[in-house]
């Protein structure tokens, strides 16, 4: 599993997978532009990145934050919007199933509570893959939480076996 937290400046990503234990942080980091870089060639790396990113992990799926317009944030939201069609097309290009969600769900899925703050997020990361340190970069937490939220609202299928 893969979680993207998208964006045209920075980009969180997190890399979990299931064990025998519970879920595991695999790798996680940032991908970050130079600010003099236009959107497009930043959307053009990042897309190189996650093609990269995407085939050294054959993950189950990738899961990215849905962009949400808050009043008066309506140029920020589109511009995070093509952050997220980028890793969509990445996803689709490598032929891994999507799954989006709103950030409001994924702390409400991790926490509780939809209004919680970073910091609650943080902690509720940490507790459910057993971190002794979070990651330093806010981006990077974000993608685990989405990462974390898409399997905890998959049901598993369990494999029924008969015996004689």
């Amino acid at each position: 599993m893969i979680g993207i937290d998208p964006g045209t400046q920075r980009v969180g990503y997190a890399v979990i997978e299931e064990t025998d234990e519970g879920w595991q942080a695999i790798d996680s980091g940032m991908f970050q532009f130079p600010s003099k870089l236009s959107v497009p060639q930043r959307l053009a790396i990042l897309f190189d990145e996650l093609i990269d990113l995407l085939r050294e992990y054959s993950p189950d799926c990738v899961v990215v934050e849905e962009p949400h317009v808050r009043p008066f944030g309506m140029k920020s939201a589109l511009v995070v919007a093509q952050s997220v069609g980028v890793v969509k097309l990445a996803a689709v290009k490598v032929g891994i199933p999507i799954a989006s969600y709103p950030y409001t769900q994924a702390k409400r899925t991790l926490t509780g509570s939809g209004s919680a703050s970073k910091t609650v997020l943080a902690a509720a990361v940490q507790q459910f893959l057993k971190l002794t340190q979070l990651p330093p970069w806010q981006d990077a937490i974000d993608a685990m939480a989405f990462a974390l939220c898409y399997c905890l609202l998959t049901p598993i299928t369990e494999e029924v076996r008969i015996t004689s």
